[in-house]
């Protein structure tokens, strides 16, 4: 009885087979490998972005401490690092919030003005629009400040970190514009936010003062120096009102 003969492969046929294999093999590798890669790249981004906002405060830091060149060359190095990033996504809303920011810091205001209106063009974000509300200011234009300043209460929550500077840079506007009751309010309002500014005390004294609220004035004029009691102007403030408050 003759042994059965089982049918042999060719050589290219196994060599087929064999390819086929790998190549069943390498997909899933390689799909894997496309999905990761958006991935990381997002990773390099957020790591790039983190990276420029840590160099902002440490400028802020920097400010703080009175170290006003090295803040000004912590806030270049941010608003070079952002700007890198910028160039692969210019319409990223937190990336153009931090140009604005170091922009903001060097005193750029005209460029923070001119790159904030561009954004807000496309997309509303109150924390832009804040930004841009207190470069006006220092640039003089107070009712287009004001403006944005409505816009920022309007979108922002109560909360907001930038609340209290906001109702700060309102006082000042209408200080300017002698709408002295409207400061009044917007600075009062500040001082509730935040009770541990000095400055935003005397300010609150010193229209209280031109409102002839002489007895307020002295209390704010106090708690401003209770603050930092070597404030000269606060000192001063309050010596003028002590005897029109009946003190």
């Amino acid at each position: 009885m003759k042994k059965e003969r089982r049918p042999r492969l060719a050589a290219a046929s196994v060599l087929a087979l064999g390819l086929a294999l790998l190549w069943a093999l390498a997909l899933p590798l390689e799909a894997s490998a496309q999905s990761s890669a958006p991935a990381a790249a997002a990773e390099s981004l957020e790591a790039a972005y983190q990276s420029a906002l840590q160099l902002f405060f440490r400028g802020r830091q920097l400010q703080v401490a009175g170290r006003e060149a090295e803040a000004a060359k912590t806030f270049a190095n941010s608003l070079q690092a952002i700007e890198k990033l910028l160039a692969t996504q210019p319409s990223n809303l937190d990336y153009i919030n931090l140009q604005c920011w170091n922009l903001f810091r060097l005193e750029r205001h005209n460029d923070v003005v001119a790159t904030a209106q561009k954004a807000l063009r496309s997309a509303q974000d109150y924390r832009i629009i804040e930004t841009l509300a207190e470069s006006l200011y220092f640039l003089g234009r107070n009712e287009e400040s004001l403006a944005y300043f409505t816009q920022y209460f309007q979108l922002a929550s109560e909360n907001d970190e930038r609340m209290s500077s906001a109702y700060y840079y309102v006082g000042e506007c209408y200080m300017r514009m002698k709408k002295y009751e409207h400061a009044d309010i917007a600075f009062s309002t500040a001082t509730i936010m935040e009770k541990n500014m000095y400055y935003w005390w005397y300010r609150l004294g010193a229209v209280k003062e031109i409102l002839s609220q002489y007895r307020r004035a002295y209390e704010a004029y106090g708690r401003a120096l209770q603050i930092s009691p070597k404030f000269q102007y606060a000192l001063d403030g309050r010596a003028r009102v002590k005897a029109k408050a009946g003190l």
